[in-house]
């Protein structure tokens, strides 16, 4: 049986691969497997990617329209394959080094199309996600700030603590100091009800974002496949490597796929 496979944009964590089904299955379209940043489907049937597209641009997702899209998100899976084994990987490897080795291309060349369409650079993006890391390391509170730097490869705490305040504003102890004065304030206020504390708790997910808001803010699909309103958290994008990008050949019974870039099984 052929098979279609979709890259979508922008999808970070499992309430991603949960509200892709529920947009699918609201269209009437059969799916043979959804994963972080793709989607399996039935070639034979009738298929409207702009609507699907549509709908989840509503969500801050979309689908993959063309080859540098594709070259910005293998780059931003190389970014954090990289910062998961950081501590490992940058006494052998610059984060330059290792991209161009992933994606085998010039890092150069990766760096200026990159710049071009997210409007910032990889190294950016890099302290971005290092920065966020932190925050969220220093909310657990399980680790002092030593352990924190170790944690996300900064050579030592004056390091870490200067390139955050570059980047926040404010220094790591600072925010340290901030967030345990805002839990405190917050225990003083009391117990309030249970309804209303589902509406403001942090939410916790696989992705590890900062401050995820995937289940609190996500719309999802009615039974009719209209979305409700709501917002999704901009953040991190992993795509599938072993998908070679294809442009479909429209069989018979498809319709309306537009110009999305998708892989079709032989």
């Amino acid at each position: 049986m052929k098979t279609l496979t979709i890259q979508i944009k922008n999808m970070v964590c499992p309430r991603c691969i949960h509200v892709v089904k529920q947009i699918l299955t609201g269209l009437g379209i059969e799916y043979s497997e959804i994963d972080l940043g793709y989607a399996v489907l039935k070639a034979e049937q009738t298929l409207d990617l702009n609507a699907v597209n549509q709908q989840l641009e509503v969500l801050d997702l979309g689908l993959v329209r063309d080859q540098n899209e594709v070259i910005v998100t293998e780059i931003n899976k190389a970014v954090h394959g990289y910062f998961e084994d950081i501590s490992q990987l940058s006494h052998k490897l610059k984060l330059s080094q290792y991209i161009a080795q992933q994606l085998g291309r010039n890092y150069h060349q990766l760096s200026k199309i990159y710049s071009q369409y997210k409007g910032k650079t990889i190294e950016q993006y890099f302290i971005e996600l290092r920065t966020n890391k932190v925050k969220e390391l220093v909310k657990h509170g399980k680790l002092n700030l030593s352990q924190i730097a170790i944690n996300v490869g900064y050579s030592s705490i004056h390091y870490l603590s200067g390139q955050f305040k570059k980047y926040t504003g404010q220094s790591l102890s600072e925010f340290k100091k901030n967030w345990e004065s805002s839990l405190n304030s917050t225990n003083h206020v009391g117990i309030e009800s249970k309804d209303k504390k589902s509406e403001n708790q942090e939410v916790e997910c696989d992705c590890k974002c900062e401050e995820c808001e995937c289940e609190e803010k996500m719309s999802f699909p009615t039974d009719n496949g209209s979305l409700s309103e709501g917002n999704v958290t901009r953040s991190l994008t992993i795509f599938k490597r072993d998908i070679e990008p294809d442009i479909y050949t429209l069989p018979p019974r498809v319709q309306n796929l537009g110009e999305y870039i998708v892989h079709v099984s032989a």
